[in-house]
């Protein structure tokens, strides 16, 4: 079948017997399927406020809304969500062969997968350990010809034993220093270092070689590289690679506080060009040699490339690559879909089925090149939690009322159209109604909900919108007041 529309797909996947299962930690994460599957399930952790809004579109399984103790539940990923013995007896009871749609896959899952007669929509997980390394990056990144940030990565014993002038004297007075060794996104394990102080500090946290419970080995220095923080999803199919629009990323926002790492990511700005035509150009190609030459190792389906965009020389420089979905989901792909536009995870789950299909890919990829225009912004949740554990939020839309300074409730949605102008936006991916405070106070970066917004609340020289602020401090602080909307 030669693809042209969504509904194509939709045929193509409905002919298939059994249930598409999305698994992640919010059902929202995941709903996008939901789009063109009509029978979809999505296995989700955290008990969310948006949850009767999301089972309009599919029938959810939520493991915190199942179990007496919430902080009883597994860890944070899909293999402690799926082998749970609640979340077993729930998929016992849906139609085989089952299609797992995953963030990413694990060692352990793998084993429960072949054990049961499971087909994961991820790649195998020492691929994807594999390819997510940073030596493998900067080794790839090197035979690839790719733009490359000065430095390298080294023992962690370096820290310890190379003092600021030494790093200033070769890399400038500024550079980024990052912990191989942490996997997790978001900008966990990554430090900016401007100074001495900076450095002297940096120092101190390292001490004892560990960081977030995880014993370090290793340690990655480069050039801070001034620029503008981009990125671009990545779909590499049989076909050739698949290629967004570089996007905007927005990192360490002024609402955010309390974090111990810098490179905080807090979502995305579509619809402002993060650079020059000679600047796209220059991430198109880096991007799809990265997911052609990924493509001849066997990697399927979606990843991640961050980049920095650096105008006046009219490049874009490769900073890594992240081997899973991305952040930018769904919104990117909820967007794409209002235009028309088959979404990358379309691409994704028929890749891993191995279904018979055709595109033109130089078609695809001038579609997906058309720019979009939102924004999505993630907030954390306070270090103020409650002892009720509840923060009772709406998920839905909110308007601006100058009155009193505040937002005022409009309806129940989480479409993106219901959205009329920029002094309005809808709360979704949200908001946390289980607080597990052992995790909170392990983890800064746990989320409470995601904003979306019409337009791109960033300009073209980084200043976020004043509404945009306004709306993350009043939904951040009626958090950690434990108000009600």
């Amino acid at each position: 079948m030669f693809i042209h529309n969504i509904h194509q797909i939709s045929t193509l996947l409905q002919s298939l017997p059994g249930t598409f299962v999305g698994v992640g930690m919010t059902a929202f994460s995941r709903i996008l399927p939901a789009s063109f599957l009509t029978s979809y399930h999505i296995v989700a952790l955290h008990k969310t406020g948006d949850l009767p809004l999301l089972r309009k579109k599919a029938h959810v399984f939520c493991l915190e809304e199942e179990t007496e103790n919430p902080n009883l539940t597994p860890g944070q990923n899909s293999e402690g969500l799926l082998m749970h013995p609640r979340t077993r007896r729930f998929l016992d009871g849906i139609s085989r062969p089952k299609y797992f749609f995953l963030y990413q896959d694990y060692p352990e899952l793998r084993s429960a997968a072949e054990a049961n007669g499971w087909i994961l929509l991820a790649n195998p997980p020492q691929l994807r350990q594999t390819v997510g390394k940073r030596k493998f990056f900067k080794k790839m990144a090197a035979a690839l010809g790719l733009h490359q940030a000065p430095g390298g990565i080294y023992p962690i014993a370096v820290i310890h034993d190379k003092g600021y002038e030494a790093w200033r004297r070769s890399l400038g007075p500024a550079f980024v220093v990052q912990l191989p060794e942490i996997e997790q996104g978001g900008g966990r394990g990554t430090f900016f270092v401007r100074s001495r102080e900076d450095y002297r500090q940096l120092q101190g946290r390292l001490a004892e070689n560990r960081w977030r419970d995880t014993p370090l080995e290793s340690i990655s220095v480069h050039r801070f590289l001034d620029g503008i923080p981009a990125s671009m999803v990545v779909c590499v199919t049989r076909h050739g690679t698949l290629v967004s629009a570089l996007q905007r990323q927005l990192l360490d926002l002024p609402y955010g506080r309390g974090f111990a790492e810098d490179g905080v990511f807090c979502g995305h700005a579509w619809g402002v060009s993060p650079g020059s035509e000679a600047v796209r150009k220059s991430a198109f190609e880096q991007a799809c040699r990265i997911g052609d030459f990924l493509g001849t190792l066997g990697y399927k389906g979606i990843l991640g490339i961050d980049f920095i965009v650096q105008e006046q020389r009219g490049a874009a420089c490769p900073i890594e690559i992240n081997p899973r979905l991305t952040g930018a989901l769904p919104m990117l792909s909820l967007r794409h879909l209002e235009s028309g536009i088959v979404p990358l995870e379309a691409f994704h789950i028929l890749e891993f089925l191995g279904l018979s299909y055709q595109i033109d890919r130089d078609a695809l990829n001038r579609q997906y090149a058309e720019p979009v225009r939102g924004s999505h912004l993630l907030l954390f949740r306070s270090p103020i939690v409650e002892e009720k554990g509840i923060v009772p939020l709406r998920a839905g839309l909110y308007e601006y009322e100058p009155v009193n300074g505040g937002y005022r409730f409009l309806k129940e949605t989480l479409e993106y159209p219901d959205i009329q102008s920029e002094n309005q936006f809808i709360l979704s991916d949200g908001p946390r109604l289980t607080a597990d405070k052992t995790l909170h106070g392990q983890d800064s970066h746990s989320r409470l909900c995601r904003l979306l917004f019409s337009y791109p609340i960033m300009d073209m020289k980084g200043a976020l919108s004043p509404q945009a602020l306004l709306a993350a401090e009043w939904v951040g602080g009626k958090d950690m007041k434990g108000d009600a909307l």
